[in-house]
């Protein structure tokens, strides 16, 4: 069971290795042709989007995965189920559709095209199937078919886009995207399951899939409103523009934390139903070692570096956006940990209650910061109430979380993290006044800096969670040239 989990850390490490890579090749190009308003254009539609299909899911993505990988082995078992939850999302895809093209068309005239795409990104939503793939922890499957749609739409964007007009075409890969990913994606749950003629249940699903949507639906709000609510206050697209981007810049730093939580959420709700506290205690402190080994350093070079960021990624013309990438600096420790404690230990264990709890908590924070400091700050606002709503959210699904499993953070270890990061500002300001250029400092400034953090974490503080990454990284040298 070990090596299987390890593969699946491996194939997934590759996935958010991409996830990391293609934006960092693509955006540069992207953020200069199109520029900070036409940027906001697409931001602000996607946003609303995101928002519809996240309602639209009705909490089908959060509670069908701890759902599956309960009944996995049983044929019959999955296969209604699997049917049930493909008819609940297109039913509640198809409201949520409606409403969407009812409540915004007023606005299609002056961006039809990014609304046609959002309208079937939201109607896509309902046949994607990732919950089938993570519950069943079909990783390699969905690393292997990412990857290259990824690649794909890296292609297009260098192909498709070549003025700043083309935003609408920018929009529409990632829909063409979305679509060849929910083509594979029903091949392979129709190769997998026989459907058969089965009465179907529906009823039972609401009640845990309503405490599901409510919790989705906050979280949606304090992670996507502080941007809808920043167009309709300023009515500025380029300081949504430079809001967003830094938003999309700092959480692609994100995708590599969230490894360990993709991959071990199913696990975990297995070894909860089957009540084996011990394995799920141990997991739990691998996961926040890991989270907080990465995140520190990964925090303070966003911060330390955020204007040769800014510069080399966006150019000169999202400078402003400096302010807003130090203050959103430490959203990767900040979301890393609470998702660490929400879908690694509320959800697997059956507390929606409580998530839900901290979701509206964190829904009335982010809605009401957002209100009060838009008017005075713009877009450093949006900036203030995001990262105190993920701390307020992360302090209360810790407490939580600590009710259900007593895991333990070593202060030990966080002393060595943070002393082994206070070493990088020296360094990164030697890298300053040595070169110029915005690019060679960021490389210069990247490599010495992971270097001796590495070295003083694996050789002199003996951090488990290195010895083990780098455990990870030979397993995945190893499965390219087998």
């Amino acid at each position: 069971m070990a090596s299987e989990l390890k593969n699946k850390f491996v194939y997934q490490f590759l996935l958010s290795v991409t996830q990391v890579l293609l934006p960092l090749i693509s955006y540069p190009y992207i953020a200069r042709v199109l520029g900070p308003a036409n940027l906001g254009k697409v931001n602000y539609v996607e946003f609303i989007a995101q928002v519809s299909m996240i309602v639209a899911a009705f909490g089908i993505p959060f509670y069908a995965v701890r759902e599956i990988s309960k009944i996995r082995n049983d044929a019959v078992k999955k296969s209604v189920f699997i049917q049930e939850m493909a008819i609940l999302h297109s039913l509640f895809a198809l409201l949520i559709a409606l409403v969407f093209v009812l409540l915004t068309y007023r606005q299609w005239q002056q961006s039809r095209g990014l609304y046609v795409f959002a309208l079937a990104n939201i109607l896509l939503s309902s046949i994607t199937f990732e919950w089938y793939l993570q519950g069943t922890e079909a990783f390699s499957f969905a690393a292997i078919r990412t990857i290259a749609v990824r690649l794909l739409m890296l292609v297009s964007f260098f192909m498709f886009i070549d003025t700043a007009s083309d935003y609408p075409v920018y929009m529409g890969i990632f829909t063409g995207g979305y679509f060849i990913l929910s083509i594979l994606n029903i091949i392979k749950v129709f190769s997998e399951n026989h459907f058969t003629k089965q009465p179907l249940h529906f009823k039972k699903h609401l009640q845990p899939l309503w405490h599901f949507f409510l919790t989705s639906s906050a979280i949606s709000i304090y992670i996507f409103f502080d941007t809808i609510i920043l167009q309709h206050i300023t009515h500025n697209e380029a300081a949504v523009g430079y809001y967003t981007t830094v938003v999309k810049l700092v959480k692609v730093c994100l995708a590599g934390l969230l490894v360990i939580g993709t991959v071990l959420m199913p696990r975990l709700s297995y070894l909860a139903a089957i009540g084996d506290t011990i394995a799920v205690k141990r997991h739990i402190n691998k996961s926040l070692l890991f989270i907080c080994t990465l995140g520190i350093p990964v925090c303070t070079g966003l911060y330390l570096l955020a204007p040769e960021i800014i510069e080399v990624l966006t150019g000169a013309a999202f400078m402003p956006a400096i302010p807003l990438m130090r203050l959103l600096a430490f959203l990767p420790l900040t979301i890393g940990l609470s998702n660490v404690f929400a879908f690694q230990i509320l959800v697997p264990f059956n507390k929606e209650k409580k998530f839900l709890t901290a979701a509206i908590a964190g829904c009335i924070v982010s809605v009401t910061l957002n209100c009060l400091l838009i008017p005075y700050l713009a877009a450093a606002g949006s900036a203030w109430a995001n990262i105190i709503t993920e701390i307020v959210v992360t302090i209360i699904t810790g407490c939580y979380a600590y009710q259900v499993i007593q895991f333990k953070v070593s202060a030990g270890m966080l002393l060595k993290t943070s002393f082994a990061c206070l070493l990088f500002f020296p360094l990164i300001i030697c890298c300053k006044l040595v070169f110029v250029s915005p690019v060679s400092i960021l490389m210069v400034a990247i490599s010495s800096c992971a270097l001796l953090y590495t070295w003083l974490q694996r050789f002199v503080f003996k951090n488990e969670a290195l010895i083990e990454i780098e455990q990870y990284i030979l397993s995945v040298v190893k499965l390219i040239f087998k």
